[in-house]
């Protein structure tokens, strides 16, 4: 007997939901609120002129957390169309990448701070709606809303990884079914009760399972930008929010910052992902929320939710980011070069075929060719962890060419590609080192070209780097060496950069 095709789509779980609760508040940002009424006429009018307006391409959006994001991310799965989100950070060269890559034919940008620069290079390129009359005239001019194309594809989200370029991953409809589901609806218990506060960047995978967890289960959704910790302690507080979620480093600031006493106490759910924690911090935020659920995970934007750990364990496994979750299967490499069930080495996750359940379905662009699964089905993180006999996981350490910081996955060679373009820099190396705020900082060590006119600092060194790519890219340590250290096939040697130089 022969298994049913998958039907779930974003597309119909939102136009279920939203016949449900068309008089409710869906989604609130600095402009008001939008009821579930109001964004389903919106997206569907978008969805009318994506269809027209994007071939055989896709559509990228390049938004802060607003209204607009959800409604374009809705209206193309709507509309058949595969959705690019794009940190809304990236600079000129790091767009670009993306645009061509994916093979965005329509840019929606809202156009604030540096994207009028950043975007003037792309015209002719590539079609740039904005969000203001622009994006607002389009609604009006839509033919309507499209009879509907299903499309296994729902999204490509680029993550830096261990290479200089970041790479497109595929997201199937069964992926954010999984993640809509199996984090916040189950685990989390999300109902049409709940307030959802968004402060996460939705161009991340956790981004959208936080938004698609909320306006597909008929929540109240509030988006905000600003995750500073006075401003998120009145966010909660102004809009009685039951459920957020947020990076260890932005909880340390609200746990230190002693401003948010009883005002969090509408909280039902938090959860803290994206990063290691430490012990004290964990206590700090039982201590913050002493009547809340507090979650935290293990996951990626390749293998979405791979592990959960309960609020029972929370304090009581310090280390841990807890089990496996159903339908997944988490291991690491062992002495031999296999997965085994317990021990220490690199963190592997399966899920099924890619695609068909939480791991993601592959590569696009140019990391298509990319092998993103071993022969035996498993995706090979780049984290180092450890597994003991009951199934719970520790993270150890991460992979050498990989900088976590603040939540962001930062590529080295990318920074390091970047340092290079500058005249006074013969050579450069980027690590990662330990910081108590942002879990590990960038740190970059330079060898200066002595045909340069003048000495180079490293406040230019690092204004140079957020001046291409995204600000939280830029070292924040600029060590000067007179040579790296190098093995015998000419690789730098970071293990032995230390700490020796001149500071910057």
């Amino acid at each position: 007997m022969s298994a049913a095709p998958f039907t779930w789509t974003v597309a119909r779980q939102f136009d279920w939901v939203a016949g449900r609760h068309p008089g409710s508040t869906a989604l609130v940002d600095d402009a008001g609120e939008q009821s579930y009424r109001e964004l389903a006429r919106r997206v569907g009018a978008l969805a009318g002129h994506l269809g027209t307006a994007v071939g055989g391409g896709r559509v990228g959006i390049y938004v802060s957390n607003r209204r607009e994001w959800a409604e374009t991310f809705l209206a193309g799965q709507l509309a058949g169309v595969g959705v690019v989100p794009v940190n809304e950070r990236y600079q000129g060269q790091e767009l670009r990448h993306i645009v061509e890559d994916a093979g965005i034919e329509l840019l929606v940008s809202d156009l604030a701070g540096h994207r009028g620069d950043v975007l003037a290079g792309l015209r002719g390129d590539v079609d740039v709606l904005a969000v203001g009359p622009d994006y607002e005239r389009a609604l009006t001019r839509a033919p309507g809303a499209p009879a509907g194309r299903d499309n296994p594809e729902s999204s490509v989200l680029y993550t830096s990884g261990t290479t200089a370029l970041p790479k497109g991953v595929w997201l199937s409809q069964a992926n954010q079914a999984l993640g809509t589901w199996l984090g916040p609806s189950v685990l989390l218990g999300l109902t049409a009760a709940d307030t959802v506060l968004i402060t996460t960047p939705l161009a991340h995978r956790v981004g959208q399972v936080r938004l698609l967890g909320g306006l597909l289960t008929g929540c109240r959704t509030v988006l905000s930008a600003d995750a500073r910790p006075g401003t998120f302690v009145d966010t909660v507080a102004r809009h009685r929010a039951t459920v957020t979620g947020m990076v260890p480093t932005i909880a340390r600031d609200i746990a230190v910052s002693g401003r948010a006493g009883d005002r969090l106490a509408s909280l039902r759910v938090f959860s803290v992902t994206g990063e290691a924690m430490t012990a004290e911090l964990r206590e700090s935020v039982a201590r913050m929320l002493p009547d809340t659920e507090l979650w935290t995970f293990f996951a990626s934007t390749e293998t979405g939710l791979a592990t959960a750990l309960p609020p029972s364990e929370f304090t009581r496994r310090p280390t841990s980011s807890g089990r496996p979750l159903p339908g997944v299967e988490v291991a690491v490499l062992g002495p031999t070069g296999t997965a085994v069930p317990v021990g220490e080495g690199e963190i592997l996750v399966r899920s099924g075929p890619p695609g068909s359940f939480a791991v993601s379905g592959g590569y696009v662009g140019h990391a298509a060719d990319t092998a993103f699964v071993d022969a035996d089905g498993w995706f090979h993180t780049g984290d180092i962890g450890r597994l003991d006999e009951d199934g719970w996981l520790a993270v150890t350490g991460r992979s050498k060419d990989m900088i976590l910081s603040g939540g962001f996955n930062i590529a080295a060679q990318e920074v390091e590609g970047v340092l290079r373009q500058h005249p006074a820099v013969r050579d450069a190396a980027v690590t990662g080192e330990p910081d108590e705020r942002f879990g590990e900082q960038v740190v970059a060590w330079i060898v200066t070209d002595p045909a340069y006119g003048h000495r180079v600092s490293g406040d230019e060194l690092r204004d140079f780097t957020a001046s291409r790519v995204a600000s939280f890219k830029k070292p924040r340590v600029v060590r000067f060496v007179s040579e790296l250290p190098r093995t015998a096939t000419g690789k730098v040697a970071k293990w032995q950069l230390r700490g020796d130089g001149t500071a910057s």
